[in-house]
C-alpha cells in the first residue's frame, strides 16, 4: 500500500495538518462539521483513523531508537534491552543521537519520511504535543524513562519522585542536615521529578532549602559536574550531603569533595542516581538508586511492538522499582547497609 502523508489528507479536506492530528488522536477540540468532513475524506483515501501504523510502513522490520546522546552511561544498558527485544522478534533498531540535533518537528518527519519504519521509541525527552500528534500519525511511538507528562501515550518508567526522596530520606536518616542537589538540565522529566523528589523531602524533615546548593548541569558530564560540585562545596554555609541525578555525577561530587581536603563520607555524604559500573569503581564506592535500566528498554520495545503489530492496542504505562544500594559514600552510623526496595 502507497503511504499517505498527513498533509495529503489536510490539502484535501482543505484544513491544517494540526487539525488532522487533533482528529486523530481523539482531541475534542475541533468542530464537528469540521471533523465529520475530515473523516469522510480519511474514509475515501482508505485511511483508518485510529490505525496511525495504516501510515507507517508495514513491511519494514527497522525500529528508529531515539537516544538525548551516547556519552551517558546510563543509556547504554537501556539500548542493550531495546535491541534483545527487538532482535527476538526479527526487528533491527536503529539509533539515532538526537542531542541539539533534532528539535524541530522537520526534522523529525523529514527523517520518518525518507526512511522506512516501523515504529518509533523515545528515550529523548518528550516532544511538545502537535509534534507528537505527528509522529504518532505516521508510525506507532513508545516513550522510555522519559515521557510526556500531559500527554496519554505507551511508556515504561520510573517513579523518579518516589525514588529521589528515597534518596534524600536516606542521607537525612545517616544524619545529614544541609543537602545540596546536583541536577541535570530540567528539559528531562527524570530532573524535574528527582528535584521535586528532593525538595518534597528536604521540605518534610523540615530541613534548610538553600538555592546556592541546587545546580542544574546541561547535560551529563563529568567535568561540567566537577565545577559544580566544587563550587558548591567551596560556599562557607557547606552542605554536609549531596544527591546527585546521576552516578556520573556523585563521582564528581566525591572528587571535588577529595580536591578541597574533604572526607567522603566523614564531611560530606554522596548519593548517585543509576547504579552504573562507574559507582563501584569510584572511591569510596556510591551509594546509589539502583533503576531497572535493561528491563526499561525490553519492556519499553515489547509494547512498541505490540503496537507494530496492532495498531488498535491501547496504550499502556509501566512503572518500574528502584532500590537503594547503600554502599561507603554515605556515613553508616544510624543507618544500615544494604539494599532497601521500593
Amino acid at each position: 500500500m502507497e503511504k499517505i502523508t498527513m498533509e495529503e489528507i489536510a490539502q484535501r479536506a482543505n484544513v491544517s495538518i494540526a487539525t488532522i492530528s487533533r482528529i486523530i488522536n481523539n482531541k475534542d477540540t475541533v468542530k464537528t462539521q469540521t471533523k465529520e468532513r475530515v473523516l469522510r475524506v480519511m474514509e475515501e483515501m482508505g485511511v483508518h483513523p485510529k490505525a496511525a501504523s495504516v501510515l507507517s510502513d508495514m513491511s519494514s522490520n527497522m525500529i528508529l531508537m531515539c537516544v538525548p546522546d551516547f556519552s551517558n552511561p546510563f543509556n547504554s544498558p537501556v539500548i542493550d534491552g531495546v535491541q534483545k527485544a527487538a532482535y527476538n522478534s526479527g526487528y533491527d533498531v536503529l539509533l539515532l543521537q538526537s542531542k541539539d540535533f533534532y528539535k524541530s518537528s522537520e526534522d523529525y518527519l523529514k527523517l520518518i519520511q525518507n526512511h522506512s519504519i516501523a515504529g518509533m521509541l523515545i528515550l529523548s525527552p518528550a516532544p511538545g504535543s502537535d509534534l507528537m500528534d505527528q509522529l504518532r500519525f505516521r508510525c506507532p511511538i513508545v516513550m522510555c524513562s522519559e515521557y510526556a507528562e500531559d500527554y496519554g501515550i505507551s511508556y515504561v518508567s520510573i517513579d523518579d519522585v518516589l525514588a529521589s526522596e528515597k534518596a534524600v530520606n536516606y542521607l537525612i536518616s545517616t544524619g545529614c542536615r544541609k543537602i545540596a542537589f546536583l541536577n541535570c538540565s530540567l528539559q528531562f522529566k527524570y530532573a524535574r521529578h528527582r528535584e521535586k523528589g528532593y525538595l518534597k523531602a528536604v521540605k518534610a524533615a523540615g530541613l534548610e532549602q538553600n538555592p546556592s546548593w541546587i545546580s542544574h548541569v546541561p547535560y551529563i558530564n563529568y567535568q561540567l559536574a566537577f565545577s559544580n560540585a566544587k563550587h558548591i562545596l567551596s560556599l562557607e554555609n557547606r552542605p554536609d550531603g549531596v544527591f546527585a541525578c546521576s552516578d556520573v555525577f556523585a563521582v564528581a561530587a566525591v572528587q571535588a569533595a577529595k580536591e578541597l581536603g574533604l572526607r567522603v563520607p566523614e564531611d560530606v555524604s554522596v548519593v548517585g542516581f543509576d547504579n552504573i559500573d562507574l559507582s563501584v569503581m569510584s572511591d569510596p564506592q556510591i551509594t546509589t538508586i539502583s533503576q531497572p535500566s535493561y528491563n526499561l528498554g525490553f519492556q519499553a520495545c515489547g509494547l512498541l511492538l505490540e503496537k507494530i503489530k496492532n495498531a488498535d492496542t491501547p496504550d499502556r504505562q509501566i512503572i518500574l522499582d528502584t532500590e537503594l544500594i547503600v554502599r561507603g559514600s554515605t556515613r553508616l552510623d544510624k543507618a544500615v547497609p544494604g539494599p532497601v526496595k521500593g
